[in-house]
């Protein structure tokens, strides 16, 4: 079976020549899905009687589960230099002034560079907590002020919240990222405490102005205006 065979409408598969090529993995288990999910519902409904097991009759070929896996959309490297450039350049100057609002430049810059050097999810960046960074020495805690060490070798800690596939965690990142989160928190005006939806809590949001926590999708759109695209 082949993309487009029992299809009354293929325009959009020929614009975007797929039509007659094979049916990628995730296709196939979805196509499976389908009627095993419908005998399930019939049994349970007692609509027919059990003869056999959709589960098992109608899984997925292990053949075809081993062709799964992980489908990370990869940056070209021309691109991730020109987001970097952006990132680690971000003026005032650069930022979008509509009806003459808009963020605080720190707010802007932090938002970026952890959205750059993270490494996670937007809904996580938009959910990080004030005080989120911390700075180690030879395994020792150190202030993120002091300049002799942090010059150096110092280790910048980011604390991620319980997030889509896990529970809270602590990773290293780049201090750049630690640098720019305390220069935000440093002249971030008071703000109340907001719900949190996925832990049901009341946090401290760290990427939160106005009463109002950045909406996670903002991350993206913030580089974009640096690179000349916003």
């Amino acid at each position: 079976m082949t993309v487009g065979d029992f299809s009354q409408w293929t325009h959009g598969m020929r614009s975007q020549n797929r039509l007659g090529k094979p049916l990628t993995p995730e296709t196939k288990s979805g196509y499976l899905k389908i009627p095993r999910a419908f005998f399930r519902d019939l049994h349970e409904w007692e609509l027919v009687p059990r003869r056999f097991d959709p589960a098992h009759a109608l899984r997925t070929p292990r053949s075809v589960r081993a062709l799964m896996g992980p489908d990370p959309r990869v940056i070209a490297d021309e691109i991730w230099a020109k987001l970097l450039w952006a990132g680690l350049n971000l003026e005032a100057g650069d930022l979008p002034t509509a009806d003459g609002r808009t963020y605080p430049v720190e707010l802007i810059r932090a938002v970026t560079l952890t959205w750059l050097f993270a490494g996670q999810r937007s809904d996580e960046i938009a959910r990080l907590r004030v005080g989120c960074v911390r700075w180690q020495h030879d395994g020792l805690p150190i202030p993120g002020d002091s300049g002799e060490v942090l010059a150096r070798d110092a280790v910048c800690l980011l604390d991620i919240p319980t997030h889509k596939t896990g529970t809270a965690f602590t990773k290293p990142v780049d201090p750049l990222l630690g640098q720019a989160i305390e220069a935000w928190q440093s002249v971030k005006p008071a703000q109340p405490r907001m719900l949190d939806p996925k832990t049901n809590e009341h946090a401290e949001f760290l990427f939160a102005h106005r009463a109002r926590r950045i909406a996670k999708h903002s991350p993206q759109g913030i580089v974009r205006c640096g690179t000349g695209r916003w």
